[in-house]
């Protein structure tokens, strides 16, 4: 976990991986999909750095698959 990731909301978040919400939420609950951080509240944020971890995987695999 990088701690000086940028936090990301929810919307930033869609337009980065171009997934519904409802897609993003069924991919964390199998663990597809980077975790939210809990800020208190109902505040929930994404780690910059879990997301573009998540991006350079999918690219990676699109990569193998392609090969």
């Amino acid at each position: 976990m990088n701690l000086n990731s940028k936090l990301l909301k929810l919307d930033d978040v869609i337009s980065l991986v171009h997934y519904s919400k409802p897609s993003i939420y069924r991919l964390i609950s199998e663990n597809k999909f980077p975790k939210p951080v809990k800020l208190g509240g109902r505040s929930v944020f994404w780690l910059q750095s879990d997301i573009d971890e998540f991006i350079k995987k999918c690219i990676d695999q699109s990569k193998e698959c392609a090969a």
